[in-house]
């Protein structure tokens, strides 16, 4: 396996990540792999994940949507939104079928998160998508402890401050009223490439109901598998050997 940092152009930004190449000659499938709020290249999660599929004959890729905490890509965090975050999600599509060792036929994605809900929402628009897989996705965006604030003290100042591992995150009002537009439940129903969602039964940062609501909406696939004991991040026991292990069986399958 050969691990190697790169970069894209979205408009006049630099959008860092890496990319997991695996050993022989190509092509290969490929998974491009999106975070999810305050998520990025830094996540243990997202490594591991990137490596285990690797080692299974993928071509991984993951990369950071804007500058805090890792500062390989420059769009200003406080400028993010779920808008925003489509169409650089576009960009890195772009790149990853640009690659003569890609299999431009086999390209899947998976969320986490937030970024569950940017992966949704992109690809019904890009037919280029074969297989998804959501992992604790966002689906009833603005009701969901993911954004613990006071949205009316939010709005009214015009941003609000997230405390982090990495430090202070402010956001300003714009993210929230962008992503309150997208009605993540008939952009499923559109959905036409087959859907893996996991979803962990102590999440206390997206709820499992929310995931439950949501296969009801997928026309393609109401696979819906619950991970025992697992909180939004999946560090407990054997909880992201579980869906890691998930997301590989279906992307084999699928792609």
């Amino acid at each position: 396996m050969k691990l190697e940092r790169v970069s894209f152009k979205y408009q006049k930004e630099t959008i860092g990540g890496f990319l997991y190449t695996p050993d022989g000659a190509g092509p290969f499938p490929a998974v491009i792999l999106v975070h999810g709020f305050a998520g990025g290249v830094h996540q243990a999660k997202l490594k591991s994940q990137c490596e285990q599929l690797a080692k299974k004959g993928f071509m991984a890729f993951m990369f950071d949507f804007y500058d805090i905490p890792n500062q390989i890509s420059t769009v200003r965090r406080e400028f993010t939104s779920v808008s925003l975050q489509l169409k650089i999600l576009r960009s890195a599509v772009d790149y990853i079928c640009g690659l003569s060792v890609v299999d431009v036929n086999k390209i899947g994605l998976a969320g986490h998160s937030l970024g569950g809900m940017t992966a949704l929402l992109y690809c019904v628009a890009d037919s280029r998508i074969k297989a998804l897989v959501l992992e604790s996705p966002v689906s009833d965006f603005g009701n969901t402890p993911a954004f613990d604030a006071d949205k009316v003290q939010w709005k009214k100042k015009g941003h609000h401050i997230f405390a982090r591992s990495f430090g202070e995150m402010k956001i300003y009002w714009d993210f929230m009223k962008d992503g309150l537009k997208y009605d993540v439940y008939t952009f499923a129903r559109k959905v036409k490439c087959p859907v893996l969602v996991t979803h962990g039964d102590t999440d206390s940062v997206v709820p499992l109901d929310h995931s439950k609501k949501l296969v009801k909406h997928l026309k393609v696939s109401d696979q819906l598998i619950i991970v025992p004991g697992a909180g939004h991040e999946y560090k407990e026991g054997n909880s992201l050997a579980m869906v890691t292990s998930k997301l590989i069986e279906f992307m084999k399958n699928k792609l």
